[in-house]
């Protein structure tokens, strides 16, 4: 920590603006936030003129899309470029999860692949003979699915639907990242790993396969990203997705988090296959976004997103995604899922045993 920086504490929260008057919070509020935003604005812009002066931001590879822009425009206008997204809703009954994952991959000559998946957490659980083991395993966090294990699910299905023999050897854009942390995990007592590792290691392989990431926890990318111009992005030799986890992650630190042969298997996966998925930021708009690419096709997959998020200039973001996006709530409304559930249970006289207690409250 520099000798600029303090640790925040509970007490430097508690010392900042009240009102306890709501006139005085009337007159005052604008005013105050009015100010904030301006003074953050023009810290930002010194930041980045600062960073831009840095020796660390020289030493970066920054290069422009405008050099293959033409190939990916006639990748992309001749169906060459898939895109797939997904979504998912959930509904907890007492007796466990029910959820629906939908996840679509499509290409702008129309062509698509729309796959829905239900889950039922009570179908999966060993019922006991005993009434009181069989509630006692209600309790038990473990025997829950938990968020990370549906999202998990989900992360699969998506890349499953990118390896469809419908779009060989065409080129596929994600949401999200290339290697998701969920499907590197082995998702705790689900013991995924051999089947998450295997579908991650042909997606490298193939070295056709790319994402970009719409919000990141990269702050650092990011600012870096708004240092250079539109239409142009950045990476540098020790941006790879295998230097990440293992030097700026805690993703190996965690002694437990694995059995030993996991550990091995995750291990030779980021020596052999996450060292060769690049980290870069490319910039089109006003925002940078992250984006990870095979390192044998990193140029042309920046071009792609580039060409794909000039449908859309003043986001600077894939209109392919967000296509596919739109798909999924089409296809997929959560709404829909959660209506169908609630329906069920009150023609069957369970809505108000059942039903979360927020969505009881009057509004």
């Amino acid at each position: 920590m520099s000798n600029t920086e303090r640790t925040i504490t509970f007490k430097d929260l508690l010392e900042q603006k009240t009102w306890t008057d709501y006139g005085d919070f009337v007159s005052e509020a604008n005013e105050l936030l009015s100010k904030e935003v301006e003074n953050h604005i023009k810290e930002e812009k010194e930041l980045i003129h600062e960073l831009k002066q840095n020796p660390l931001f020289k030493k970066l590879r920054i290069k422009s899309v405008n050099e293959r822009l033409p190939e990916a425009e006639k990748l992309l206008l001749g169906g060459n470029v898939v895109g797939v997204d997904g979504t998912r809703a959930d509904y907890r009954l007492i007796s466990g999860l029910r959820a629906q994952i939908g996840v679509v991959a499509v290409n702008y000559m129309g062509d698509k692949i729309r796959k829905s998946f239900f889950i039922s957490e009570a179908n999966l659980k060993n019922k006991s003979l005993d009434v009181i083991e069989r509630i006692s395993g209600r309790a038990l966090h473990d025997e829950t699915l938990s968020d990370m294990a549906v999202r998990g699910l989900m992360l699969y299905r998506e890349r499953e639907a990118g390896l469809d023999p419908k779009f060989n050897g065409k080129y596929v854009m994600f949401h999200g990242p290339l290697l998701p942390f969920e499907l590197m995990s082995g998702l705790g007592r689900l013991r995924a790993l051999d089947f998450t590792l295997d579908i991650l290691r042909k997606i490298i392989r193939e070295k056709r396969f790319f994402s970009v990431i719409s919000s990141t926890s990269f702050q650092d990318y990011l600012t870096f990203g708004r240092a250079i111009e539109p239409m142009q992005y950045l990476t540098a030799q020790e941006y790879t997705f295998g230097h990440y986890l293992e030097n700026e992650s805690n993703f190996l630190t965690w002694k437990d988090k694995w059995r030993d042969d996991e550990r091995k298997k995750v291990e030779e996966f980021i020596r052999d296959y996450a060292e060769k998925i690049y980290i870069g930021v490319i910039r089109i708009g006003d925002r940078p976004y992250v984006f990870h690419a095979h390192e044998d096709t990193f140029d042309l997959a920046a071009s792609i997103i580039a060409r794909d998020s000039l449908f859309q200039k003043q986001k600077g973001f894939p209109l392919l995604i967000d296509y596919a996006d739109a798909l999924c709530s089409q296809y997929f409304r959560a709404g829909d899922f959660r209506g169908i559930m609630e329906w069920e249970l009150a023609k069957k006289g369970a809505y108000l045993a059942e039903a979360p207690e927020r969505d009881l409250r009057l509004k």
